[in-house]
């Protein structure tokens, strides 16, 4: 498939140079149009750049644009531009492409990213201000009632996410797809946290390497948390290696590892990274009990749950080091002026919790519910106007990517793998069709000569 990014010559907060900068970074061999669904290498990482708009470069999501095909692709580009800070290599049996490596850290296309960081920053994160209102004065007291009411509340409610996997019609499915969403993140699991150690914070800089450690298994590969998720990974028969479900990755799991990245690589944002750490910390000592109990269940003890149980043993003491050892001693030290910021990275990245939980869910739901799906899509066939017709070749693949709203997939001749999850695809042929509900990732590949479908929106 070949495309052509267009863009506008002036925008209120991007330039010329931000455009060219953007539409040079999205046009890098890693991010191109790949031959199938997975990645089989840590330096190819398909993202659609032909979903490049002006509002990239010129507007910050809404919370209501969240479905939209940009808010995937700019979360693909920001970890990308983050991860290039970090250092990735093949596991066996993967050789090593030194061509591919030497490509990805490439010195100008690094330089490309810097520039347009805090463009997709603002597009990705702006609307947290609007959303996340810090009303003060704040004082010691008032922040240590506020946030010991947060994780009390986590602490006493019921695990939505054990009832959706459980309950679901294929619960191994569920529970693989949710371990994708994981994958993201736990297969270099603390990277961020690492951008804050470097420098001269005093004790504070001790205090949080100490949790550093701990998530690198003190030096112990076999102890590192990412390397015991590979090993649960390999127990459920999925891919251990990293981005190998690239494409299968959510806009708003995406979100999560990008947010501590965004708060972490701009070092003024140092409190509110604290406070997010403390609310992510102290969450997981609750949650990860949880999700033990739910692949127990689901995979009937089959699977080791170490990761999870780990989580819930040593983030009991992370939150409590992150609370005693910096949060405290730095209000103490700095001054109550601090606290917003602090209670500003604690609320949103709850909200953004909150919104990959939901948007997981989602997902989970359409797959369970896809049979009434197709049903529902035989009905609305032929009764509107079709918005789009497409015919393209054998072999012809679509990148996994979403839509702002929900729309009518119909074949209309020959026949194409339709792709949700991976373990989740059906053959479509001439006459039949889909309904994909907004937001929801999929991806196609064609199995004949020729496929021509149309895309209708309802």
């Amino acid at each position: 498939m070949l495309w052509t990014t267009k863009l506008t010559d002036e925008s209120a907060h991007g330039s010329n140079a931000d455009a060219e900068a953007l539409a040079l970074y999205a046009r890098a061999d890693a991010f191109a149009q790949p031959r199938g669904f997975y990645t089989s290498s840590p330096y190819q990482r398909p993202s659609r750049p032909q979903d490049i708009n002006d509002s990239i470069l010129t507007d910050s999501l809404k919370s209501h644009q969240f479905s939209c095909s940009q808010h995937l692709l700019a979360q693909r580009l920001l970890l990308n531009i983050y991860e290039q800070d970090l250092v990735f290599l093949p596991k066996p049996p993967l050789e090593l492409n030194l061509k591919e490596f030497k490509t990805f850290y490439d010195p100008l296309h690094v330089a490309s990213g810097k520039k347009i960081r805090p463009v997709l920053e603002n597009y990705l994160y702006g609307w947290l201000k609007e959303e996340v209102h810090i009303n003060g004065p704040w004082e010691l007291e008032s922040f240590l009632a506020h946030t010991d009411k947060v994780l009390d509340d986590v602490a006493r409610s019921d695990s939505k996410l054990f009832e959706v996997l459980t309950s679901s019609r294929d619960p191994q499915r569920a529970a693989k797809f949710f371990m994708t969403q994981c994958a993201g993140d736990f297969l270099s699991e603390a990277s961020a946290m690492a951008r804050n150690v470097l420098g001269n914070c005093g004790e504070y800089t001790s205090e949080l390497f100490k949790i550093l450690i701990d998530e690198y298994g003190y030096g112990v590969d076999k102890k590192k948390h990412s390397t015991i998720f590979e090993d649960m990974l390999k127990e459920m028969g999925m891919s251990h290696h990293v981005h190998h479900y690239w494409q299968f990755y959510t806009a708003s799991s995406l979100s999560l590892t990008n947010y501590f990245h965004y708060v972490s690589a701009n070092h003024g944002e140092l409190f509110r990274y604290i406070g997010a750490m403390y609310y992510t910390e102290a969450t997981l000592a609750l949650t990860t009990k949880h999700q033990s109990r739910a692949i127990r269940t689901i995979f009937d003890n089959s699977v080791s749950t170490e990761y999870f149980d780990e989580h819930s043993h040593i983030d009991v003491h992370h939150g409590r080091m992150a609370l005693k050892r910096l949060i405290v001693p730095m209000i103490e030290q700095f001054g109550n002026k601090i606290i917003p910021d602090l209670i500003r990275g604690f609320e949103e990245f709850k909200l953004l919790q909150d919104i990959a939980d939901e948007e997981l869910y989602a997902h989970i739901q359409w797959h369970d519910d896809l049979d009434a799906h197709r049903a529902r899509a035989a009905e609305l066939h032929g009764k509107r106007n079709v918005d789009m017709r497409i015919t393209e070749s054998e072999h012809e693949l679509s990148v996994l990517h979403t839509h702002s709203n929900d729309e009518l997939f119909w074949v209309e001749s020959g026949e194409l793998d339709f792709v949700m999850s991976p373990d989740l695809s059906i053959r479509l042929k001439a006459g039949e069709g889909v309904v994909i509900p907004k937001g929801m990732i999929h991806g196609t590949y064609v199995t004949s000569s020729s496929c021509t479908y149309t895309v209708t929106a309802i």
